[in-house]
């Protein structure tokens, strides 16, 4: 995945500078002063979990996974903020998918129960989003972008014996890299986030507007959907 890297450098860079070069910044001088951290301007971590499924399918439930990522928050009035972020590990998918065979028939039978498969994108995201403050609570929108890392149909069967097999397919190839779409959330401020220390409750929908299947003939027009809930709290001071 080699095109979307510089973007992803640049935004990790953003988020996860240490605090003396960001203190250097001329731009981030001029939003928080001498501080890396301040009323105005706070990195964090987020972690949560998400629920997901490939809207256009025709088939599959939701898949749940967990996601981690960067962000930052720059005050833009007295009750807006900007909230540019990365997620360094997305992960969307469907369980339940049709069994594909594994060229063994001896083995295909022990990979019949669909409730042990599922469908796998990973990647990373760069969400942005533009946050209203009404007291502890915020509401925000705005548009998201992703990009494909791997894609796999993955097919477990437990055995007897205690054991487990894993069939995978890499379907890499059949997804487009490149998604996007629009990111609506609600957050619950447990404790206020400034200058490195808070915790806030995150819960948002995000849904794509992007085929992500390369040959429409083949599923036709399948695009992400999802809920996630996620905690985030500043790291540098």
């Amino acid at each position: 995945m080699k095109k979307p890297l510089p973007a992803i450098v640049l935004v990790l860079a953003l988020l996860a500078g240490s605090g003396p070069v960001l203190a250097q910044s001329s731009i981030v001088s001029q939003i928080a002063g001498d501080k890396a951290a301040s009323d105005r301007l706070y990195f964090g971590l987020k972690f949560g979990v998400s629920c997901s499924q490939l809207k256009g399918l025709g088939y599959g439930d939701r898949l749940g996974a967990f996601d981690f990522g960067l962000a930052a928050t720059i005050k833009l009035g007295r009750k807006l903020f900007l909230s540019p972020e990365l997620t360094l590990f997305s992960r969307k998918g469907a369980t339940e998918i049709p069994f594909v065979t594994t060229g063994d028939p001896a083995l295909d039978p022990y990979f019949a129960d669909p409730k042990k498969s599922a469908i796998v994108l990973d990647g990373q995201e760069i969400p942005v989003l533009v946050m209203y403050r009404l007291g502890r609570f915020e509401l925000g929108a705005g548009p998201f972008v992703g990009f494909l890392s791997s894609a796999s149909e993955r097919f477990r069967a437990e055995l007897g014996t205690g054991g487990e097999l894993l069939h995978v397919r890499d379907v890499t190839e059949d997804y487009r890299k490149l998604n996007y779409g629009l990111v609506l959330e609600a957050a619950w401020i447990i404790t206020a986030p400034r200058g490195g220390e808070g915790l806030v409750l995150h819960i948002r929908y995000q849904g794509g507007l992007a085929d992500i299947i390369k040959d429409p003939a083949v599923a036709g027009s399948v695009r992400t959907s999802g809920l996630q809930i996620f905690l985030s709290f500043p790291f540098i001071r």
